[in-house]
C-alpha cells in the first residue's frame, strides 16, 4: 500500500478537465444568441423624468414649462407643441416614435443638429425606461 503525502491528497482536480469546462463554457456563450434589449419599465422611467426631465418640460400639471410638455409626446410630430424648441427641431420633419425618441435621447445634438435640448439619456436601459414613461402620458 502506497502512502499519499499531504499535497498529494489535497491536489486539485486534473488540469485537461478545467480546461475543458472553461473550453465549453466559452463556446456556449460565443454561440448563444445575444439577449433581446430589455424592455422599458415605466415606473423607473416616472423616476427619471422626475430627476431630469420635469423641471424642463413639466408634466400635466405644470403646463407652462420651459420646453414642450411631453404628455402625448410619442406619436406627435416633432416641435408642433408651444415651450421653447429650436428651429431645427421644428423644422426636422421628426415623428416622435420609439426609434427616434431612442436616437434623439441617446444624443440629441447629433439627431438634430441646432437643438436646444442640452442633455439626453446615455443608458440605454434609461431610455427605454423614459420611452416607457413617455408612452404612458395621455
Amino acid at each position: 500500500m502506497k502512502i499519499q503525502s499531504s499535497a498529494e491528497r489535497i491536489r486539485p482536480p486534473a488540469a485537461p478537465s478545467c480546461m475543458w469546462l472553461l473550453a465549453a463554457s466559452v463556446a456556449g456563450s460565443l454561440l448563444a444568441p445575444a439577449p433581446a434589449q430589455a424592455e422599458g419599465n415605466a415606473v423607473v422611467g416616472k423616476t427619471l423624468y422626475e430627476r431630469r426631465c420635469l423641471g424642463c418640460h413639466g408634466d400635466a400639471n405644470t403646463p407652462n414649462a420651459q420646453g414642450p410638455t411631453l404628455v402625448g409626446v410619442v406619436g406627435r410630430k416633432a416641435g408642433t407643441v408651444g415651450g421653447a424648441t429650436s428651429r431645427a427641431l421644428s423644422e426636422s420633419g421628426l415623428v416622435w416614435d420609439e426609434a427616434t425618441l431612442q436616437q434623439f435621447l441617446a444624443a440629441p445634438g447629433d439627431k438634430v443638429h441646432g437643438t436646444i435640448m442640452p442633455v439626453g439619456a446615455a443608458r440605454p436601459q434609461d431610455r427605454e425606461d423614459l420611452i416607457a414613461y413617455l408612452k404612458s402620458l395621455r
